[in-house]
């Protein structure tokens, strides 16, 4: 039997990473066919074991996915859905296609679920900051609130094939969770094609069905902080029928001096303070999360990168896992003192 080890970071390749790899060990009597290629500047990798692959009817589907996705969902494609209606003026109303709907409502419950954490329109936001801090310099007040009324789900109406907002300025980013959920869409389109055998990963969001072999499961592991060896891994998992996602805060980051002191800020907007997230010894660096879907798993490790200290969302995550045992944590810190938490 042979064993092929395969390993990925999301996104950046950073020595400061807690990232997933995967282990893949077949059956002589299963073929396997994989898919590899690069879609909005991002690696996919999708594997299907199964007795009778039909690569080409696979692939389509793999095309067509991954088309919508870009047509729909992608902010940084001119022509696509959602840079169509982030251009909107207040109060002009414009059809939506169902898909686009179907994911704003899943994208509704997700914001009302993270308590104010999680709202995918600090978009205005986002710019404001990523142009300031990218010439090494911190937005003013008045600045920032210039932009703040144009912030918050509220500012945004959907329904019955409609959507309308209510400023001018409001436009949302989707990137939080439209690549879990593009994840999520490739497996069960392949599984409902008769594959049940089905691994797709996409820039470090994963997601598995059924058995990689007869005999075994899919099997990921979850590295340290600054240890790359699998041996000394957080955990190593058997994934059945989940999704597992990473948020981390090496992805991307600018270090700013401020008076006397230097602040490392990352790419995550806190919605409730209109700042980005700030990089600390004790603040959470990566953020692992198992959950039913990669959509869920993905908006949850965002969420859990929001607490200013390890401590505050080990306490949330614990009990969303006691509320949700189907959904694990896995929260690391880089304070020496303090110890990978898993849950």
């Amino acid at each position: 039997m042979n064993k092929k080890q395969i390993k990925i970071i999301s996104l950046i390749a950073l020595v400061l990473s807690c990232w997933i790899g995967w282990n893949f060990s077949f059956s002589p009597s299963n073929s396997m066919s994989t898919f590899d290629g690069n879609i909005m500047t991002i690696d996919y990798h999708i594997v299907v074991t199964s007795t009778q692959n039909k690569q080409q009817q696979i692939q389509e589907i793999i095309n067509n996915t991954f088309q919508e996705i870009n047509q729909t969902y992608n902010k940084w494609n001119n022509e696509s859905e959602i840079t169509k209606i982030n251009q909107l003026k207040a109060n002009e109303t414009v059809e939506i296609s169902p898909e686009l709907e179907n994911f704003l409502k899943i994208t509704e419950t997700i914001v009302n679920m993270s308590e104010g954490r999680f709202d995918p329109t600090i978009e205005p936001l986002q710019q404001l900051w990523k142009n300031h801090l990218e010439t090494g310099t911190i937005p003013s007040r008045i600045e920032i609130d210039e932009v703040l009324p144009a912030v918050g789900w509220k500012n945004i109406h959907f329904g019955n094939g409609k959507f309308f907002k209510d400023h001018d300025k409001t436009s949302l980013d989707l990137g939080g969770i439209a690549k879990g959920y593009c994840v999520d869409l490739l497996v069960e389109r392949i599984v409902a094609a008769g594959y049940p055998n089905v691994f797709v990963e996409w820039g470090g969001e994963i997601r598995v069905h059924g058995r990689r072999s007869a005999e075994r499961p899919w099997k990921i592991f979850v590295e340290q902080l600054n240890d790359a060896d699998p041996e000394n891994a957080i955990a190593q998992i058997d994934l059945y029928d989940q999704s597992i996602a990473t948020s981390g805060d090496y992805i991307q980051n600018w270090s700013v001096r401020d008076k006397d002191s230097e602040i490392i800020y990352f790419h995550i907007i806190d919605p409730r303070t209109a700042k980005p997230l700030e990089s600390t010894l004790s603040s959470v660096a990566s953020a692992t999360v198992i959950a039913p879907t990669c959509v869920l798993a993905d908006a949850l490790a965002t969420m859990a990168m929001m607490y200013p200290s390890l401590e505050e969302a080990r306490n949330w995550a614990n009990q969303i896992s006691k509320n949700n045992p189907d959904i694990k944590f896995w929260l690391v810190s880089r304070n020496e003192s303090v110890s990978s938490i898993k849950f």
